[in-house]
């Protein structure tokens, strides 16, 4: 028997647990269709999968990619199975280029990466109040998802964790100080790792550089003090933008306006 529970939802996006209930006998059906545009991770166990291909195992290192169209077979090897999913459920709404939900040929079984990983990881630790930094995760694994780059190998299960903590106490010390004149230097003393190795991890599993995190988390505090009725300069200053010339061309960029014309509007 399948249990299905779910642990966050929003009109755009939902995330799901999905196992079997202990004890009771599981058959797998013949053929059935995908409930519509999902990422299913494997957070324990084991079983293969296949649309008009062979069929492919899909496990721990790996993820399952679904759309409404797709048809799908699953088979286990137990009579009692003990794999576990977690689910990204996206509306049609939500979804606004389809290129990560086509795997052309063959299984939508795609190998796990090291941010992948991480998104996993921080999506497994949302709950129903989170539903906002939810939905901003669900986004950030449509574009891990869509962005080809070339696969490293996969870190020890320890070696993950410990990194992961590293760069979440990072980002927790950028949202705390954001402000400040903070360095790569500051930033990989305070995670206890070389520069260079801090930044390529925190790259790695983030998807982007430090220093662009940082960037766009002052940017997002300067649109909302912007709104707020805060001047230009005092923004500048207060987000932690030590030129004016630096933080419009900046904000510019990344929404699309001068900060003045946020200011009037």
């Amino acid at each position: 028997m399948n249990r299905v529970v779910e642990l966050v939802a929003t009109p755009a996006v939902a995330l799901r647990r999905f196992d079997h209930a202990p004890g009771l006998p599981h058959r797998d059906p013949d053929r059935e269709r995908a409930a519509g545009h999902g990422v299913h991770f494997v957070e324990a166990g084991a079983f293969r999968v296949r649309t008009l291909g062979p069929w492919r195992a899909l496990d721990v290192d790996s993820l399952l990619v679904t759309n409404p169209a797709l048809e799908l077979s699953f088979a286990h090897d137990e009579e009692h199975p003990t794999d576990a999913c977690l689910t990204v459920a996206y509306s049609d709404q939500a979804i606004e280029s389809a290129r990560a939900f086509v795997t052309p040929g063959g299984a939508p079984v795609r190998p796990l990466t090291n941010r992948l990983a991480f998104l996993r990881r921080a999506l497994g630790g949302c709950a129903p109040s989170d539903s906002v930094r939810f939905e901003a995760l669900a986004g950030e694994l449509l574009g891990a998802l869509s962005t080809r780059a070339a696969r490293q190998p996969l870190y020890r299960p320890e070696r993950f964790a410990w990194y992961a903590a590293r760069v979440e106490r990072a980002k927790a010390l950028m949202e705390a100080r954001h402000a400040e004149p903070l360095s790569l230097s500051i930033l990989a003393r305070d995670a206890g790792m070389s520069l260079f190795h801090f930044a390529r991890v925190f790259g790695e599993l983030e998807g982007r550089p430090p220093h662009r995190h940082l960037i766009e988390l002052r940017l997002a505090r300067a649109r909302a003090r912007l709104l707020a009725g805060a001047g230009v300069t005092d923004t500048c200053l207060a987000v932690g933008f030590g030129s004016l010339s630096h933080f419009v061309s900046a904000f510019r960029r990344r929404f699309g306006v001068r900060p003045s014309e946020v200011r009037r509007g």
